[in-house]
Parts: C-alpha cells; structure tokens; sequence
C-alpha cells in the first residue's frame, strides 16, 4: 500500500500507438512515470481518446466514439471544437467523463486499499470542474477529500481569452460565462493550487480568473524527459549516415517526397503542430533566404489537420520552391531527440508561446534555440543557449529569423552554445525536478 495516492486527469491523449499528442499529454505522460518511481507514491491517470487503449492497471482510457474535444481551432489530432458543441452534447460529455472519472478513482482505492489524497486536473476548463463535483459529492458523503490541484496550460486560456475579447465569431462567449458560474475558480474555490507553466501564463490566468486567490498560484516550469532528450555522440559524429535513415514524405498523400540531403554542412529543426501561432510560414520563408546562401537541410517534425498539412505543402514546394526543406510528420519522442541532437539549431517563432518545452527538449539534446520574445520562451532562454529574436509580423519576423539562423551557422552555435545547452537543461528544467518541487507547493497548500 503506497502511502500517497496521487490521480491525474488529463484532457488530451498521451504520445503512443503511433498517435501524436500535444504538450499537455506528452507532460501529463512524463509526471505520471516519475511520480509512479518515487519512493511511497502511485499514480494514476485518466484521459480520453478514441483510438488509445491500455491494458495498465495505473491508466484508465476514457473511450470516445469521436475526436477529443478541443478548446483552439487546430490540434495535432482533432478538428473538433468545444464551440461545435450544442448544449445537450457538451452536457453529455461533462456527465460522462465525471462519471467515468469518478468510477476511475474509486477503482484504484480500492486496489490501493487506501484513499487519494492528491488529485491532478490539467487544464484550467472541465478537469477542475469535473474534480470539484466530485470533491463536493464525496464530502456530503463522508468520504476523505482529497487535495486539488489545477496544472494551467495554455489552450484553455487562448480559448476564453478569445471569448473575452469578443472579436473571433469562432468564439462567441460561452464557455467563461459557464466556468465563471460554475464558480471553479470563484473566491470559494476548491481547487487548493493552481500550477502556471510560465509567468506569461500566470498573468493570463489572472485576467480570466481575477477573483482567484494569488496566494494559491505558483509557477511551474515545464520539465523535460532527460533520459530521453540528451546528447547521443555518436549520431552526430555520423550525422549522414542518420539522415539517411529519415523518412522524407508528403504526409498528405503519404508519398515520398524524394532523399534527405545527407551531406547538408546545417541542419535547421522545427518541432511542433501545424497552427497559426506556431508560425511555421515564417520557418519556411528564412528557409528559401537561407537555402540560397548555405548547403542547409530543414527537417519539419509535426502535424495538424489535413488542411494545415496541405496548406504548408503547398507553401514550402509550390510557392516557395525549397530545394532541402523535409517533412517528417509526427515522431515518437527518441526519434525527435535524435533529429535535436543532430541539428545545428532548433528554430521556434511562436506568437506568445505558453511555455515552450519543444524548446527545453532541444536545449537538451545539446542544441541551441531561436525563439520570439514573447511568452513562456522569456523565462529561459538566454544569449548563453540561444536568442530570442524580436516579436513581429510578417517579412520583419522572416528577416530576423533568417538573420539570426546565418548568426548561429557563422559562429557555430552548436560548439559555442551545445554544451552549455545541454548542462542548462539538465540542471534547471528535468520532469524530475518539476514534479518533486511541485509536490513541496501541494504539500504546503
């Protein structure tokens, strides 16, 4: 019998069966193995998918006969918003998931023999809400009461924000109105802790939240899987003999798109899903600057909707032209370490990025970074692992991104910066770390 209980309930599916998934899955995923190999402590998570299955007894499945509902309008692995809800849906799925939910967590009571006493809600819209039904119900009934934890990630927040401003016909106000009755996150809260990946974040949270308790808002940095993302040697000693092994294709049509360059002197990465903010059009326009100066291969790792994905095609090989510009399409976490720690940089011009962890994983993998200085990527990237390039639009964000790529390739970043990457990531940014020093907040709430 463990003598912490700790149940997670994720909104987004994890990275397995060959199935991409966002940040929040991938951190849920990570804070789930490192909890489980902590000494007294186990863990158990619960998230939807309509594809995923799982035959550990530590990870229920809430199996949906559609996508994932999402709070933005593109997603690595849905296309179906909350806002295409009509009322009867969405209050149908709230039933659902709190009932599937709470069959989960007295499941593994009674496999522990013991009762959680910490539970985990990630993202700030239906977990805390569903979390705080049940917390409610099982007090009127006597039960123990666990702690509640809300871990904040972004989308949720771009969700209402949208809602806020009242601009975007694709959100018209609906979804705030209802938490703000609700009362999730009202002065009565029962939500114990709020956990904000970033400052940026945190700030947010407060300008949709403004009646939370600050004293109950900490900052939490994304960690990173650090036996997955470091440095392996020995791939870049024979980076074209690795490159050559990278399935290039038109992940539209699922055809080959012709060899990677292996004997590229740079190699350019972007990791991430195919929205507009991830601002991969201004990837690929320094990509047709840079190609025409430098022997450089652009390796794309990624996906989105089908449309996004065409949309991109077409931009990279029909109006653009790019000659050494690769898309591999979703990869499994040791693949992307690998494509890191080949690369000479990792290039990501986010608009507000709400934390940044493809960033963190770069870095430590050894790699220098280009980022927006905006978002989450001001909290820690410094001129010692990388640069943070003004925050624009347009041609002016294309050459300041060019700009500071051919900065990186001249003074060879990678052996200036690599090694100070690699031992910045690893001694401040480690799930590991994360997760331990969440608990001590948890603990003092």
């Amino acid at each position: 019998m463990s003598n912490h209980i700790i149940f997670q309930l994720g909104t987004n599916n994890w990275q397995r069966e060959g199935e991409f998934a966002p940040g929040s899955g991938i951190l849920h995923e990570s804070h789930h193995n490192v909890y489980n190999g902590m000494k007294d402590t186990v863990c158990y998570s619960v998230y939807p998918s309509s594809h995923q299955t799982s035959q550990d007894p530590l990870v229920t499945i809430l199996k949906l006969d559609h996508e994932i509902p999402i709070c933005e309008s593109i997603s690595p692995v849905s296309s179906y918003r909350f806002h295409s809800m009509t009322e009867t849906v969405f209050n149908d799925y709230i039933d659902y998931l709190m009932a599937a939910t709470e069959q989960a967590m007295l499941a593994a009571e009674a496999r522990e023999g013991s009762t959680i006493s910490t539970v985990i809600a990630h993202h700030s819209f239906l977990n805390p809400l569903i979390m705080t039904r049940i917390k409610n119900k099982w007090r009127t009934q006597g039960r123990a009461v666990f702690k509640l934890v809300c871990f904040v990630h972004g989308t949720a927040l771009k969700m209402f924000a949208h809602e806020k401003e009242g601009v975007d016909p694709a959100y018209p106000l609906r979804f705030l109105s209802f938490m703000q009755r609700e009362g999730v996150f009202g002065p009565n809260s029962q939500v114990d802790l709020c956990a904000a990946i970033s400052n940026e974040q945190r700030e947010k949270f407060i300008e949709i939240y403004d009646q939370y308790p600050q004293n109950k808002l900490v900052i939490s940095p994304n960690g990173y899987s650090s036996e997955v993302f470091k440095p392996t040697p020995e791939l870049q000693r024979e980076r074209s003999a690795f490159l050559s092994t990278l399935k290039a294709t038109d992940i539209v049509s699922q055809t080959t798109v012709g060899a990677i360059n292996t004997m590229a002197d740079k190699v350019v990465i972007f990791c991430g899903k195919f929205a507009d903010w991830k601002r991969l059009d201004i990837v690929l326009r320094a990509a047709k600057k840079y190609e025409q100066e430098f022997n450089v291969a652009t390796l794309i790792m990624g996906s989105g909707p089908k449309d996004a994905i065409a949309f991109y095609h077409k931009m990279a090989y029909d109006e653009l032209e790019l000659k050494q510009t690769y898309f591999l399409g979703p990869l499994p976490q040791p693949l992307i370490a690998a494509v890191n720690t080949v690369a000479d940089i990792g290039v990501y011009p986010s608009r507000n990025e709400p934390f940044g962890l493809v960033l963190i994983e770069c870095l430590g993998c050894g790699t220098p970074v280009i980022g927006v200085n905006s978002g989450g990527p001001r909290d820690f990237v410094t001129p010692a692992v990388g640069s943070l390039i003004p925050e624009c639009e347009g041609e002016a964000l294309v050459d300041a991104l060019y700009g500071e790529i051919k900065t990186a390739f001249t003074e060879d970043w990678k052996s200036s910066k690599g090694q100070v990457a690699y031992d910045y990531a690893a001694s401040n940014f480690s799930i590991a770390s994360q997760c331990e020093n969440l608990l001590k907040d948890i603990a003092k709430c």
